[in-house]
Parts: structure tokens; C-alpha cells; sequence
């Protein structure tokens, strides 16, 4: 007869629980930042403007959106600095967050991201907000979108909206219609790759001023206008979506029919450019707007901001109140896991240790903002270097049976982090405590993997013995013929090793058979 091993079955089902804990865990850092996109904001609701009026704006205008230029950057363009001196300079700010596609639809709707919804790049559907694509289509003008990218991600926002679109143009010309979206990736490219101080981001910015050059001489100014705009900055060492200066600070610049000269430098937001590119074509007021005209307003467009801005209200100084589920999940699985296993004093006394030299690391090493993790690739590699040296800390200290307690201290803490982040502004002047849950949610899910490989300790039964224990004293009963029969059930936690086969046979005088047959 094979005697079950009903222990170790257990211990294997935990193991496997802690390991697809370690999977949800990491999938709620993967789609935190996600989450917090809203599909039906309140705007919505606001009341249509009166239909277009009858064309009355430029013949035509071309909107160029360079991706990731820095507003000082800016300031070296020679082409720029000459439509800025001839027509409107634009020292603007962009709302946090910013990221590219959050910000694209804050400039084209009007209406920042803490109001529009979109609060990441994975926005997974088109918009329902107003833009100027769809003013200028209902008013019958043509638009069109040119793209450095290899993707048709901007023009899948307002996909109903734009009549023609070209994917990863060499820019060597611009659609004639009437509103054309130029938007213009290498900069970020290179300041991703490279930083900001780079040659390669220097000439990616004078390839961008060449380009601007010669649309200009297309242009016809009494008839023609163009825009510029940045929809974020970087870091001097690349990366974007935070609240540093240098990433929020991006230049709007205006030239041509519409644009008084000579106004000097002002002061804007970047969700201003919508509503001024329509102001520029003579067209309705966005009707879901929160910016203003840079140009002038006229009295259906101010009528209509006022409406608009007292439905969203103070959008921005709401409260995100996102809390993952998964991470109260992690909590009760894990508080189970360590009331179940026998851990020694030293385990529970270094149970916070990877805590604490995780956190130490993360502020240490500056990866304490949005900005830092706009590329999944290189920021997941760096993340997970500081879990690791902070799982070899927790080794180091507390050694094996240390790491389910340190887990479970991790998950503590996780939610802690989760629940002020939760408290904290959808548009946070800082956003640092918005964006700890993500790399705290990685930590938690990495010590879940680490615990997994490494195994639990052992576990305990009902009466405070663990399996090695029972083990153990199972064949000290054997040996001497003194094992009871309800310990017999216990010892049966591990097959018996043949090689072994001799500690399961009475040696008493003329008995040869032994426990299991």
C-alpha cells in the first residue's frame, strides 16, 4: 500500500497560488496607469454650440505638433524665432499627465486631460470629445493627418474626422488641405535614446526648423496661417509623463492670416491650441473646450467655456480613489501563507528588510516619477534591478524563511502606498505619490516570484509541529516500535525512500513485514 502525501500536495498548491498571485500583481502594475482612464467624463454632457458658420478663417492652416520639444530647445530654432518675432510666442504649460496622447487630445479638443478622460497613452477607443477635426469637417472644410510614426494612432482618436492620413512620411510635403495635422516624432525619439543634450536631439530639432522653413514658404500669409506646438518636454536624460519643469514648460507658436504681429511673449496653456485653431478657421466654439483663443474670442465661443468649465468644475482637484483589487487579494493570500508556516524570530524581525532597501534604492536612484517610466522597456529592466538586489538584501539578513513574512510586510505596505495615491489630485502638482503604486506594485509581484522560487517554510499543523517535525518524529517512532497509530497518519507526508526501506521494518524477532507493503 502507497501512503499519500497530502502535505506536500498542500505545499505545492500554495506555491502554485503564490506564483499566479505573482502574475495578477504584475498585471495590475502593467495597467495602473490605464485604469485610470474615464470613458464617459462628465463634459459629455455639455450642451452642443450653435452650427458652424459660414467659412471665414484662413484658406488654409497647417497645425505642426513636434513631439517632445523643449521649450528652451525651441528657443535655439532660427525659422521658430522668426514666426514667434513676426506673430504669437506662446510660453505654455502642459497638464499633467504628460504623456503624448493625453496631450494630443488636450491640444486638439481643447480640454485637459484631468477633464477630458484620457489620462494614458492606451486610451482604447476614439474619443467622444469635440475637436477641431470635427469643427472643420461639419463646417466642409478637408482635413488631413501626416505622421512620422509607423502607427495610425492619432488619427484613430478622430478617426470619423479626418478624410485622409499618410503613416511614416519623410515630410517632404504637406496635404493641401484645408486643416493638415503635422505631427513630427523624432525629437522625442532622440531624446529618449539619446537625452536632450545629445547631437542627435540638436539635429532632429534642425531638421524640425528646416521642415517648418518649408511649409512656410508654401504659405501664402495674408490667406494662410501656421501653428507649432510641443505636446511635452523631456529630461535632460529622456522621459516624459511627469511634472518637472522641463517636461511641462512647451512653446505654442502662431503666424500668418488671423495672428496680429508684434504681440510679444505670453502666457498659456497647451489646451489653448484648440480653441485658438479655431478661432483661426472661423468655425463653432469646441464644444467641450476648457481652453481660450490666443487669438480673440468672440461671445457664442466665451458663453460656451463658461458652461463647459462650470459642468467639469475643479476636474483636476478630484480624487483618483483607484485602489487594485488585486493588492487586498495579495494581503489575505499572503497574511494566510505566514499564519500557516512556522517562521523563526530572525525571519519575522527581517521580514521588512526588502521593504526598506527597495524604497531606499527607488528614491536613491531617481525613479520616483511618471517621467522615468515612459519607456516600458528600459524602466521594467531598471526596476526590476533594484527588486533584485533588494530580494538578495532579504536573503542576506533573514535568510530563506524570511521572504513569505517579507512579502506579506510588502503587501502591507503596497497597500498603504495604493490608498494615499488614491487620495492624491487627478492633476497633482507633483505627481510623485500618483506614480509610486506602479514600481510598489512590481516589488510586491517580484517578492511573490521570489517566494514561489525559493519555497515557504515549512507547514505547520494543528498542533504547532511543521511537517519536518512530524516527519522526523514518525521515524524515531518506528525505529523503537513505539509509534502510535494516529502519528502514523502523520509521518506519511513524504514517500518513503527506498533506499531508506529499512527504517519502515519491525526488527523485532521473527517479524519481517514491514509498515508499507
Amino acid at each position: 500500500m502507497r501512503i499519500r502525501h497530502g502535505r506536500t500536495d498542500d505545499h505545492r498548491l500554495v506555491r502554485g497560488c503564490v506564483f499566479v498571485l505573482a502574475a495578477a500583481v504584475a498585471w495590475a502594475a502593467e495597467s495602473y496607469e490605464s485604469d485610470l482612464n474615464v470613458s464617459r467624463p462628465a463634459v459629455l454632457a455639455a450642451a452642443a454650440p450653435a452650427p458652424p458658420r459660414p467659412r471665414a478663417g484662413p484658406s488654409r492652416l497647417v497645425w505642426v505638433l513636434v513631439d517632445g520639444l523643449r521649450l528652451d530647445a525651441s528657443r535655439r530654432m532660427p525659422v521658430l524665432n522668426r514666426l514667434r518675432a513676426d506673430g504669437l510666442d506662446v510660453v505654455a504649460r502642459a497638464e499633467f499627465p504628460s504623456f503624448s496622447g493625453p496631450q494630443f487630445i488636450a491640444q486638439a479638443s481643447g480640454i485637459e486631460p484631468a477633464a477630458s478622460g484620457v489620462l494614458s497613452n492606451s486610451f482604447p477607443r476614439e474619443v467622444e470629445l469635440d475637436s477641431v477635426f470635427r469643427r472643420a469637417k461639419l463646417a466642409g472644410f478637408r482635413t488631413a493627418v501626416v505622421t512620422t510614426d509607423g502607427d495610425d494612432g492619432l488619427r484613430e482618436v478622430y478617426a470619423r474626422w479626418i478624410d485622409e492620413s499618410h503613416l511614416a512620411d519623410t515630410l517632404e510635403r504637406v496635404p493641401s488641405a484645408d486643416l493638415a495635422l503635422v505631427h513630427i516624432g523624432h525629437p522625442d525619439e532622440a531624446a529618449h535614446e539619446h537625452g536632450t543634450r545629445s547631437p542627435e536631439y540638436r539635429a532632429a530639432l534642425a531638421a524640425v526648423d528646416d521642415f517648418v522653413g518649408r511649409v512656410v514658404a508654401t504659405l501664402d500669409p495674408p490667406h494662410d496661417t501656421i501653428v507649432v506646438s510641443s505636446d511635452h518636454g523631456n529630461l535632460s536624460a529622456g522621459g516624459h509623463g511627469g511634472t518637472e519643469p522641463e517636461v511641462v514648460k512647451v512653446p505654442i507658436v502662431a503666424w500668418g492670416a488671423g495672428v496680429r504681429p508684434g504681440q510679444g511673449r505670453r502666457v498659456g496653456w497647451a489646451r489653448d491650441v484648440g480653441p485658438t485653431i479655431a478661432s483661426l478657421l472661423g468655425v463653432a466654439p469646441l464644444c467641450h473646450a476648457t481652453g481660450r483663443s490666443l487669438v480673440g474670442s468672440d461671445e457664442p465661443t466665451a458663453r460656451q467655456r463658461a458652461a463647459v468649465c462650470a459642468l467639469v468644475g475643479g476636474a483636476g482637484r478630484r480624487r483618483t480613489k483607484h485602489v487594485p483589487a488585486t493588492i487586498l487579494v495579495a494581503v489575505g493570500t499572503l497574511a494566510l501563507l505566514v499564519r500557516r508556516t512556522r517562521s523563526t524570530r530572525r525571519a519575522r524581525l527581517t521580514a521588512p528588510t526588502y521593504t526598506l532597501v527597495f524604497g531606499i534604492l527607488l528614491v536613491g536612484t531617481h525613479t520616483v516619477s511618471f517621467s522615468v517610466s515612459n519607456l516600458t522597456g528600459p524602466f521594467a529592466v531598471r526596476v526590476t534591478t533594484l527588486c533584485v538586489l533588494a530580494g538578495l538584501a532579504q536573503l542576506f539578513v533573514g535568510g530563506r524563511a524570511s521572504v513569505a513574512p517579507a512579502a506579506f510586510v510588502t503587501s502591507l505596505t503596497v497597500l498603504a502606498i495604493a490608498v494615499v495615491a488614491a487620495f492624491q489630485p487627478v492633476a497633482p502638482v507633483d505627481g510623485t505619490l500618483r506614480f509610486v503604486p506602479i514600481p510598489a506594485l512590481t516589488s510586491l509581484a517580484f517578492v511573490c516570484l521570489m517566494t514561489f522560487a525559493v519555497g515557504t517554510p515549512e507547514l505547520a499543523d494543528a498542533d504547532g509541529g511543521s511537517v519536518g517535525d512530524t516527519e522526523r518524529a514518525g521515524r524515531a517512532g518506528v525505529a523503537t516500535g513505539l509509534l502510535p497509530v494516529h502519528a502514523l497518519a502523520q509521518c506519511a507526508l513524504v514517500e518513503p525512500d527506498p533506499a531508506r526501506a529499512d527504517d519502515f521494518v519491525d526488527r523485532r524477532p521473527g517479524r519481517e513485514r514491514g509498515y508499507a507493503e
